[in-house]
C-alpha cells in the first residue's frame, strides 16, 4: 500500500505560473472560454480578489497546462489585483497562489485603491457623458494628478508600486505600467472597454492602452501625454485616440495580438497644444504656430480667438489668461469671444493654471510662482 502511494504521489504534476512581464493577450480569452474554463476563470478571480491562499479547478474538464493562461488573463483583465506574484498548479485540481505582501497589508492597499477609484469617478464622471468624454476626463485626470517616476526610472530603482495602480492612484507617482493599468481600471469601471498593450517606444519597453468607441479601437498613451518635467495644469494630446498607422511612427507592438485601430476620426486632438474645456468648447493653442483657437465639441468647427502665439493659457469665467509670446511672453487676458484683449503684467510668464478663483503663474526668469485673484465677469 505504501509503495502504491509513492507511485501515485510521484505522478502528480506540478506547474509553476509566474506573473507575466508583458500584457499581451494570451491565446485564451474570456470570449473563447468553454463553460468549464469560464467557471475556472470566475473561481480564480474570486479567490484572487479575496486574497485566498488557494483555489480549485475541475482537472477532468480543464487541463492543468491551460491554467496558466487563464490565471494570467484574470490578472490582465483586473489591474486592481496588483499583489499577485505567481501560482503553482497541481494536476489534482489545486492552485496555490503567491502574493506580494501579507493579506492584511494587501487588503489595506486595496481599500485605499477602491476609495480612490470611487472618488475619481464621482468627481470626474458626470451623468450622460459619452464614451469619448469619459475617456478624455480620465486621461486628463491621470496626466494632471500623476507624476512620472523619472528620477527612480533613470536610476533603475523604480518601486513595485510605481508599476501598479497603487502608485498612480494613491501615491500619485508611476511609470508607464502604472498609468496604463490605472486607465484600464478607471475606464472599465465606467463602462468603456479598455485593454493594456505592451511593446516598445523610444528605445524602451513600454505600455499604453487601447479603447473602444462606437465599435472602433484607438490607442492612448497617457504616459507620453504627461509632460516631463511635470507641468501643473498642462495636458498634451499627441497620443490621444490614435490609429495603428499614427502610433507606429514611434511605437512598436505585436499588432496581430491586438484589435485593429484604423480610424483617425479624432485626429483634430493631435493639433491641440494646451487644451482647456469650458461649456462645450475646447480652447487651445495650435501646435503648428501656438495661435489661440476654440472648437465647438459638437460641430468640431474651429475659430481663431486671437492672432497671438499662446503656448500657456488658463480659463476662468468669461476670460482667457495667457502668456503672449507675440509680445515677450507677457501676461494677457482676452474674452472668450476674442474681444477686450488686455495686458496684465509686463513680465515673461509660463505654466498658467487656475485653482479656487486664483490664477497661478511662474515668472520665467526667476522661477517664482505668483498669484492673481480673479473675477469671473
Amino acid at each position: 500500500m505504501k509503495q502504491l502511494m509513492k507511485v501515485i504521489l510521484g505522478i502528480i504534476l506540478i506547474a509553476s505560473i509566474f506573473p507575466m512581464q508583458t500584457f499581451a493577450r494570451s491565446t485564451i480569452s474570456t470570449k473563447s472560454l468553454s463553460n468549464e474554463e469560464q467557471k475556472t476563470y470566475n473561481n480564480i478571480l474570486k479567490s484572487l480578489q479575496n486574497v485566498e491562499a488557494s483555489t480549485y479547478f475541475n482537472s477532468s474538464e480543464v487541463r492543468p497546462e491551460e491554467i496558466g493562461s487563464i490565471v494570467n488573463n484574470v490578472v490582465e483583465d483586473h489591474p486592481e489585483i496588483f499583489y499577485y506574484n505567481g501560482a503553482t498548479t497541481f494536476s489534482t485540481g489545486t492552485i496555490k497562489f503567491k502574493y506580494d505582501g501579507s493579506k492584511q497589508s494587501i487588503l489595506k492597499k486595496k481599500n485605499k485603491i477602491d476609495a480612490e477609484v470611487k472618488r475619481i469617478i464621482n468627481v470626474k464622471i458626470k451623468k450622460n457623458m459619452s464614451d469619448i468624454e469619459k475617456i478624455k476626463a480620465i486621461h486628463d485626470y491621470l496626466v494632471l494628478s500623476v507624476k512620472y517616476d523619472y528620477k527612480n526610472h533613470r536610476k533603475d530603482k523604480v518601486s513595485r508600486d510605481s508599476y501598479e495602480v497603487f502608485g498612480a492612484l494613491v501615491n500619485k507617482v508611476a511609470v508607464c505600467d502604472g498609468y496604463s493599468k490605472s486607465m484600464q481600471l478607471l475606464l472599465n469601471n465606467v463602462g468603456v472597454e479598455t485593454i493594456v498593450v505592451t511593446g516598445s517606444s523610444k528605445g524602451e519597453s513600454h505600455s499604453w492602452n487601447m479603447v473602444k468607441i462606437n465599435g472602433e479601437y484607438y490607442h492612448i498613451d497617457t504616459t507620453w501625454d504627461d509632460p516631463i518635467p511635470n507641468k501643473t495644469g498642462v495636458v498634451n494630446y499627441h497620443y490621444f485616440l490614435l490609429s495603428n498607422a499614427q502610433l507606429k511612427k514611434d511605437h512598436s507592438w505585436k499588432e496581430k495580438e491586438f484589435p485593429n485601430a484604423n480610424s483617425e476620426k479624432y485626429r483634430y486632438f493631435h493639433n491641440m497644444g494646451n487644451v482647456i474645456e469650458k461649456s462645450g468648447t475646447y480652447y487651445f493653442s495650435n501646435n503648428k504656430n501656438d495661435q489661440l483657437f476654440k472648437m465647438d465639441k459638437k460641430s468640431n468647427k474651429q475659430l481663431k480667438v486671437v492672432n497671438d502665439r499662446v503656448p500657456f493659457l488658463a480659463v476662468y469665467g468669461q476670460w482667457i489668461y495667457y502668456s503672449n509670446y507675440s509680445d515677450g511672453g507677457y501676461l494677457y487676458k482676452v474674452k472668450l469671444n476674442g474681444q477686450n484683449k488686455t495686458k496684465i503684467k509686463s513680465t515673461h510668464v509660463v505654466d498658467l493654471y487656475v485653482k479656487s478663483k486664483v490664477l497661478y503663474y511662474k515668472e520665467n526668469e526667476s522661477g517664482e510662482i505668483h498669484q492673481l485673484a480673479l473675477n469671473a465677469k
